[in-house]
């Protein structure tokens, strides 16, 4: 892991920007998908905790390399939801990911939280992504066929800890 990479909290303007910039540089997001998470950062811009998302993000420098995007699943007290996460295709394979993984862990932990959910596809292109979560110690809890395309099942990943 790269001692230059400092993980950041807070929401800046020009971040939108840069997931959009993460995302498409990674081959892995359609359109309309990077789309949803600038989505995400501008109305977490606009509303604060209140839009329910939060963010993590791993900068070198004044570059953003990496960024996660999770929150409390609504109407949930204890669930929360990993939204997004994202490596800049010249920094993947650097344990960025597993580095905002522990501290969104570490965070969910602090906040109460016992479960974490992650979504994806379940298409070739996504057999990277699954072997992270599963290495990760994500446990697919469900599969959903054809939900995003026919062919194209939505697997969903589980983690747990204890009280």
């Amino acid at each position: 892991m790269n001692k230059d990479i400092v993980l950041r909290n807070s929401l800046r303007a020009d971040d939108p920007a840069a997931i959009r910039n993460i995302c498409t540089s990674t081959g892995f997001f359609r359109p309309d998908e990077i789309e949803v998470a600038v989505e995400l950062a501008e109305e977490t811009l606009q509303r604060g905790k209140e839009s329910g998302y939060e963010f993590i993000f791993a900068d070198k420098g004044d570059q953003v390399v990496a960024y996660l995007c999770y929150g409390l699943i609504p109407c949930s007290l204890i669930s929360y939801d990993l939204y997004w996460i994202a490596t800049e295709k010249s920094f993947q394979n650097s344990g960025l990911g597993k580095l905002l993984m522990h501290e969104m862990e570490k965070k969910v932990k602090a906040s109460g939280g016992r479960a974490i959910y992650a979504e994806t596809s379940s298409i070739p292109l996504y057999e990277s992504t699954r072997a992270f979560y599963e290495r990760y110690g994500y446990i697919l809890e469900h599969t959903m066929m054809d939900f995003y395309n026919t062919g194209d099942d939505k697997l969903v990943y589980v983690r747990r800890f204890q009280a």
